[in-house]
């Protein structure tokens, strides 16, 4: 027996011997190989980090971006994050056993992340965010169970997330929101995740329905499932998360009530389920067991109700969005209590009693959005005394009145002024002009009266000018000229008279000019591309302006709408107004202009509407017009038109309306026109024509 064992004891070793001999020996060695084949799949490296660096004969954990742990010399943490590195990530990678953290975010690395990184079980940390790595997930990496923290944000990564990661205990972070993941999350998906702090899948392509397994994880403060397919409604069991602060569950398709057990987790600071279809109204005592929560945004949904008094209780409350809903009611005047408040966004819903600045005392407040309410009463003469760091005050579409406050101008800090649609009457204060920082002034479809100030001139930041639909007069002030960043003025439908203010408008930004409806005159200058060269909308409709359209006007090479009609000018278009390549509307009816039709026009690809009725055109239709492709209407009535009706109008595929009337049109109507498949509206009275014919 004694021979026998000391054989099996020989044996044994002997067998050790050779299974260790075939184990390849992981070493130092192992980790420079590693290194170099990762620089080896480096094909863009600005700073030559690597080149230059990372070089044989030299001590790899004195590398830029290695950290070697002090007993084993081995590579600990490869940190080469924001060195505008790009390539593929060798799978070598995964040789590097003593890993702990791998950080190659904001790069430009590319391709699949490898399977091989699985092998890293020391690894605690892996950040890759901000790439452009494409592909799935590994399902490998279910064998990280060392793993805390995992950041894929903000790459190309599709597929659904694997089952398996939702196992590691040891997960702290999970991040991967911008991408393009798909599938659902395991309905079970925090059974295993004691320790899970922060989950982020925002942005992705998820669906299915939010698992009431997340109370489970009851560690977590940070929980993101925004501007996903997530359907079915909120599960109220999230109300058990007594140490979440911050819940996004906006942009998907999450339908039902706002559980009211969200609103016992003391902790809240945020909660967003905006942009989903939540029913229901909100809880009577909504902030009675929030008193930390700090923004609420639930707009864009389809709660009903009234605001609750008790939102007051609510006392660090800074930003409050129940907008585009269907709340109705008074604003409480409780809510005057909130001394934190800073933005308040309640536009589209069904409120109704007055403006609540009279109960409203909140020198915090910065942005106040009203719009689309049935709100009256005036704007009060201690407004801004009340609320001294407006920047951003909307109440458009209610029911005002009474006079804009001068006092208004207190408002030092005021970006944005918006009372369109209103009962407003009386003047512009020219006080507004002190609002040296104003950057959008819109005040149309009011009852104003009384001339443009010529302050507004002092607000030379101002981007947007709106007072259209008003009963302002005089004259268009010159001191406007000095807005050089102005980019839109509309002042349509009012009683302004005078010259045009083409002689002081040097605007380089300009993109809308409409001065449609007035009493104006003047004519258009040949330079007007050249002060204006990002012109986009000119309308000067129903004015007293004349002369000639200018040759140049075919520089503006950005014009989208040119509408003329309803004045005095005279003269032939131009012949290359057909260079006019973005333009989509060209109206000049009830004119007296003359001459042809240019054949230029045929190059006009995006023409939709051509409107030149009521002039002295004359000459043949040109047959360019069949074959602009997406020509919708054509209105040439009311002219001097002779010839017979171009065939070539049946090629067209997009013209829907087309109105000839009252030309000297001649010949015979052939059954070409009614081969217009679009056609809707035809008009051919009133010329020569002498029946039917056959094609």
């Amino acid at each position: 027996m004694g021979n026998i064992t000391i054989f099996l004891i020989l044996l044994a070793v002997n067998c050790c011997f050779w299974a260790s001999a075939a184990i390849p020996i992981i070493n130092s060695s192992t980790d420079e190989s590693a290194l170099l084949a990762f620089k080896a799949k480096i094909t863009k490296d600005p700073n030559n980090i690597l080149q230059k660096n990372w070089t044989e004969g030299t001590p790899f954990c004195n590398w830029i971006g290695i950290t070697c742990s002090h007993r084993h010399q081995r590579v600990k943490v490869l940190d080469l994050s924001s060195k505008g590195l790009k390539g593929t990530i060798a799978k070598e990678v995964g040789n590097l056993s003593f890993l702990i953290s791998v950080d190659i975010s904001n790069n430009n690395f590319q391709g699949n992340i490898p399977d091989e990184l699985s092998h890293l079980r020391r690894l605690r940390g892996l950040y890759m965010q901000l790439n452009e790595l494409s592909g799935q997930i590994p399902e490998s990496f279910g064998f990280l169970n060392r793993i805390q923290e995992l950041f894929l944000y903000n790459n190309s990564l599709s597929g659904p997330i694997p089952p398996a990661i939702f196992n590691i205990s040891s997960f702290q972070v999970i991040d991967l929101m911008y991408n393009f993941l798909r599938g659902s999350l395991p309905m079970d998906i925090c059974n295993n995740l004691p320790n899970l702090q922060s989950f982020n899948v925002s942005h992705n392509r998820l669906g299915g329905q939010i698992p009431e397994s997340f109370s489970r994880c009851s560690e977590i403060k940070f929980l993101d499932l925004s501007f996903n397919e997530f359907m079915g409604s909120i599960p109220g069991k999230l109300g058990n998360l007594s140490n979440l602060e911050q819940l996004y569950l906006s942009g998907n398709n999450l339908t039902g009530e706002l559980p009211s057990t969200i609103f016992n987790i003391s902790s809240l600071t945020i909660l967003e389920a905006a942009y989903n279809t939540i029913s229901g109204s909100l809880p009577h005592d909504i902030c009675k067991k929030t008193p930390r929560l700090e923004i609420l945004y639930i707009f864009a949904n389809q709660l009903g109700g009234q605001i609750p008094s008790s939102i007051s209780g609510c006392r660090s409350l800074k930003q409050l969005s129940l907008a585009f809903n269907n709340i109705s009611g008074v604003i409480p005047a409780e809510m005057g209590n909130m001394s934190a408040l800073q933005i308040l966004h309640l536009i589209s819903n069904n409120l109704t009693g007055e403006l609540p600045f009279n109960f409203f005392n909140i020198s915090s407040l910065t942005t106040i959005v009203l719009g689309y309410n049935r709100f009256t009463g005036n704007l009060p003469e201690d407004l801004c005394f009340r609320h001294p760091n407006l920047e951003f005050l909307e109440i458009e579409s209610n029911q005002i009145f009474g006079n804009i406050p001068s006092s208004i101008s207190l408002c030092s800090a005021l970006s944005t002024i918006a009372l369109t649609t209103n009962y407003l009457t009386g003047g512009i204060p020219p006080q507004i002009g002190n609002i040296t920082g104003l950057q959008n002034l819109y005040l149309s479809e009011n009852n104003l009266t009384g001339s443009i100030p010529a302050e507004i001139g002092n607000i030379t930041g101002l981007q947007n000018l709106v007072l259209a639909n008003n009963n302002l007069t005089g004259g268009i002030p010159a001191e406007i000229g000095n807005i050089v960043g102005l980019q839109f003025l509309n002042l349509h439908d009012n009683y302004l008279t005078g010259e045009g203010p083409f002689r002081f408008f040097n605007f380089s930004s300009l993109m809308t000019l409409n001065l449609a409806s007035n009493g104006l005159s003047g004519s258009i200058p040949h330079d007007l591309c050249f002060r204006h060269p990002k012109l986009e909308t000119l309308n000067l409709e129903n004015n007293q302006f004349h002369g000639q359209i200018p040759s140049g006007i075919s520089h503006c090479s950005a014009m989208d709408t040119l509408d003329l009609s309803g004045n005095k000018f005279t003269g032939n278009l131009p012949d290359n107004i057909g260079n006019m390549s973005m333009l989509r509307n060209l109206v000049v009816g009830r004119n007296y202009f003359t001459g042809i039709i240019p054949p230029s026009i045929g190059n006009m690809s995006r023409l939709l509407i051509l409107m030149l009725s009521s002039n002295n055109f004359f000459g043949r239709i040109p047959p360019e017009l069949g074959k602009l492709p997406i020509l919708e209407g054509v209105f040439i009535e009311a002219n001097q038109f002779t010839g017979e009706i171009p065939p070539e109008l049946g090629q067209s595929s997009s013209i829907g309306r087309l109105y000839m009337k009252s030309n000297k049109i001649a010949g015979k109507i052939l059954p070409f026109i009614f081969n217009i498949s679009t056609l809707r509206e035809l008009g051919l009275s009133g010329n020569q024509l002498s029946g039917f014919g056959e094609s």
